[in-house]
């Protein structure tokens, strides 16, 4: 599973939206539309879509939006037939340094334990900006997803899609920088 640090879900709907990679409110185009318009994706309001996540299951759908918050003829599009799309305000913004994989996946561990004490959870750094979380019992794989979905991307401002910034301590060494991941594999046992 591929998921999208610390967002606050209101409702099981709203932590289920969480684990997917693109925030709502984000600019998207669609694989599909042969135009390329950048639409808003928002999470999907159909009634099989809102059942699903009310009992726990992740989000895996959108409804794609047009900029003056319309309807668009594209709804309940998957989530993987997206591509995220920067916003201007992105384009001239300044970030702090990356942190390197070892130290994203450090933070990434340390949140999972402050969330779930008592569960072990593994963390690795895989080729590339990918990390790996493997544990046994406790959360389930939405409840994972929403709390590693922030290192994807900022929840708190829609237009957005970086995460914030955060200081790691690792063997004693503090670093400052924007952890930086493309996916997150869960593997619950």
């Amino acid at each position: 599973m591929t998921a999208t640090t610390t967002g606050t879900a209101s409702g099981p709907q709203a932590a289920g939206y969480l684990a997917l990679r693109v925030p709502a409110g984000t600019w998207v185009w669609h694989k599909d539309d042969e135009m390329r318009r950048i639409w808003v994706a928002q999470p999907c309001a159909c009634t099989l879509c809102v059942s699903a996540t009310l009992l726990g299951a992740p989000g895996t759908h959108y409804e794609l939006r047009t900029g003056d918050d319309d309807m668009a003829p594209m709804v309940h599009v998957r989530h993987t037939s997206v591509v995220p799309h920067l916003h201007p305000d992105e384009l001239f913004r300044t970030y702090p340094p990356v942190l390197p994989a070892p130290r994203t996946a450090a933070h990434l561990r340390r949140l999972l334990r402050a969330h779930f004490p008592g569960v072990r959870f593994s963390v690795r750094a895989r080729r590339g900006w990918r990390l790996t979380v493997s544990w046994r019992g406790g959360p389930s794989d939405t409840e994972v997803a929403t709390v590693a979905a922030p290192l994807l991307a900022d929840y708190a401002t829609p237009g957005r899609r970086r995460a914030r910034p955060v200081t790691v301590t690792r063997f004693g060494r503090a670093t400052h920088g924007t952890p930086l991941v493309n996916a997150v594999t869960l593997a619950h046992r």
